[in-house]
């Protein structure tokens, strides 16, 4: 039995299980891509950037920032375009881009969860109208004798492992990109509030030494 032949016998609970396949691919190929494309704390970017603040030049730490792709610089540009904040307002501005960067890459995973848990139930729905189909056969003399029987259940069950094998793969790397997720979210965090006070450190040496009227 040839490819395409199993997939016409297993009915039309294939479809939708074909589509979800579709989706699950898609998905974690793009997810890949993303993930990959984080790196690391651009630690030589931020060494020039607390050079430019240093020297007074804001904008020109803005515009460094903002040449990145790197979401630790995207974070970063928002604390500094900041006019005269405290600290806890660069703290506050700090922690609602971590959540931005955060939910940006969190945005396509519910795709993965929610085809984790329908696809076997798909699934299980096509064998259950293969079983239906096969003894209404028997019923009608089509198929006749345990062969038949046999026959018709196999070509059900196509659809019940066509499921499992969609849901268990969309399971697995749900479950790997949100641990991917989870430690991403502790290095952006991290890198936050060291960046808070190391700005904070920055603000402190300009003010101290701008000339007192």
């Amino acid at each position: 039995m040839s490819f395409l032949e199993l997939l016409q016998k297993g009915g039309v609970t294939l479809i939708p299980l074909g589509f979800c396949s579709v989706l699950v691919v898609a998905v974690v190929l793009e997810r890949i891509w993303a993930f990959t494309r984080i790196g690391e704390i651009p630690k030589e970017l931020m060494r020039r950037t607390e050079g430019l603040i240093a020297r007074g030049d804001w904008s020109g730490a803005t515009r460094l920032l903002d040449e990145s792709a790197s979401p630790f610089a995207r974070v970063a540009k928002t604390s500094v375009l900041l006019t005269k904040p405290t600290h806890d307002e660069v703290l506050d501005t700090l922690t609602l881009a971590t959540d931005a960067e955060l939910a940006q890459l969190q945005r396509p995973l519910p795709i993965l969860g929610t085809i984790g848990n329908i696809a076997p139930f798909i699934g299980l729905l096509g064998t259950v109208f293969g079983i239906i189909r096969t003894f209404s056969e028997i019923a009608s003399n089509i198929m006749v004798g345990k062969g038949g029987v046999s026959a018709g259940v196999s070509e059900a069950l196509i659809a019940t492992a066509a499921g499992l094998v969609i849901g268990i793969t969309a399971v697995i790397f749900n479950n790997w990109f949100n641990a991917q997720l989870e430690q991403y979210r502790m290095q952006l965090e991290r890198f936050s509030t060291e960046w808070s006070y190391t700005l904070r450190h920055l603000r402190d040496e300009i003010t101290e030494a701008e000339p007192v009227a």
